[in-house]
C-alpha cells in the first residue's frame, strides 16, 4: 500500500513517537520550572504522579485492558518502578537544586553516553559503529548548545553527581521495562512505573505536598501540573516506552538529546529569547546523530526479518 510504503520510507530517517515524547518534555522545561517554583519540588512530583497515575487508569478502563502482571515479572517492573524511576524523580529534582541550569541540562543529557555500555552489559546489545558515531554526534550538539559547564568548583559537585545518577536511572527506566512493554502494552508498564515511583516520591515528599496544598499557589501552576501530569508523564512515556520497543533502549535515547534544541527553538518563537550561531550548529550536530542512529537501527532491524525462520513473528 501507498501509505505503508510512505510510512515506512518516512520512519527510516525518524521515530515519530520517540521525536514527539521528547518534543513534550522539551517544550515542558519553563512549565516545569514554573511549577516547581510555586508548589515545591518534591510536591510537584507527587501531585503530577497523582494527575499522570489517574488518567493512566481512566484510559485503561474505558479501553477495558488490565493492570494484571504475571508473579514472576514483578522483581523487574520493581526494579524499574522503586528503583530506576523513583530514584530517578528524586535525584534530578534535588541535583537542580544544587548545580546551575548549565550543567543539569548537560549532565542529564549523557544518558545515551550511559546506555551503550549499559545496553551492551545488561541486553548483550553490541553498540554499533554507528549508534556510537549518533551518541556522539548528539553529545557534541548538546555541549554546543548549553555550553560548557560554569567553572563553579566544588560548589556544584553534589548537584552535578546526582544528575549524573539520574541520567543513569534514565536508562534504567528506558532499558530495564522493555520485555515487559512487549508482553502487557505500554500503557499498563506505564501505569505499574508511575505507580511504583509515586511510592519512593511519596515517602520522601509527604510532608511538603500537605505544606504546599494547605496554601494552593496560582491557577497557572494548576496548569503546569496538568500539562505536565498529562503530557509530559502520561502522553511523553508511553510514546517512548513504545519507541524503545522499536528501536531499542541505546538508539531511542539518542532521541533524549534533542530536549535542548527544542527548548532553544520554542524559547526564541515564542519568548524572543537570542540564538548564537554555535547553538544552530549544535543543534544540526544533535539531528544528525539522532539520523545516523535511527538508520543504524532500522536497517538492523531489517536485516534480523530477513534471517528470521518462516512462520515466527520479528516483534
Amino acid at each position: 500500500m501507498v501509505m505503508d510504503s510512505e510510512g515506512a520510507g518516512w520512519r527510516r530517517w525518524i521515530d515519530s513517537e520517540a521525536f514527539v515524547a521528547v518534543l513534550i518534555w522539551g517544550a515542558s522545561f519553563p512549565i516545569v520550572k514554573h511549577g516547581v517554583d510555586s508548589f515545591g519540588p518534591l510536591s510537584f512530583a507527587v501531585l503530577r504522579l497523582i494527575v499522570a497515575i489517574g488518567c493512566l487508569i481512566l484510559w485503561l478502563r474505558l479501553r477495558g485492558e488490565s493492570l494484571r502482571i504475571a508473579r514472576q515479572d514483578w522483581p523487574r517492573l520493581a526494579l524499574a518502578g522503586l528503583g530506576a524511576m523513583g530514584v530517578f524523580q528524586i535525584v534530578f529534582l534535588v541535583g537542580m537544586r544544587h548545580t546551575t541550569s548549565t550543567h543539569s541540562a548537560l549532565f542529564l543529557n549523557t544518558s545515551p553516553l550511559w546506555a551503550l555500555p549499559i545496553s551492551w552489559l545488561v541486553e548483550r546489545e553490541r553498540p554499533r559503529a554507528a549508534g556510537l558515531l549518533g551518541a556522539a554526534l548528539g553529545f557534541l550538539g548538546v555541549v554546543l548548545m548549553v555550553g560548557t559547564p560554569d567553572p563553579t568548583g566544588m560548589a556544584t559537585l553534589l548537584g552535578d553527581l546526582l544528575t549524573l545518577g539520574a541520567a543513569i536511572c534514565w536508562v534504567g527506566v528506558t532499558l530495564i521495562p522493555r520485555p515487559l512493554v512487549a508482553r502487557y502494552g505500554a500503557v499498563p508498564v506505564t501505569t505499574w512505573l508511575l505507580v511504583l515511583s509515586l511510592v519512593v516520591v511519596g515517602i520522601v515528599g509527604a510532608g511538603d505536598t500537605l505544606r504546599s496544598l494547605a496554601a494552593p499557589p496560582g491557577w497557572g501552576a494548576w496548569g503546569a501540573l496538568l500539562y505536565t501530569g498529562v503530557l509530559a508523564m502520561v502522553g511523553a512515556n508511553v510514546f517512548w516506552q513504545r519507541a524503545v520497543q522499536r528501536l531499542g533502549a541505546a538508539t531511542t535515547l539518542v532521541y533524549y538529546y534533542l530536549q535542548p534544541g527544542i527548548a532553544m527553538a520554542l524559547g526564541a518563537a515564542f519568548l524572543g529569547e537570542s540564538v548564537r550561531a554555535v547553538q544552530i550548529v549544535g543543534l544540526v550536530a544533535v539531528f544528525a546523530g539522532v539520523l545516523v542512529a535511527q538508520r543504524a537501527a532500522v536497517k538492523q532491524a531489517a536485516a534480523a526479518r530477513t534471517t528470521e525462520p518462516a512462520g515466527q513473528r520479528a516483534d
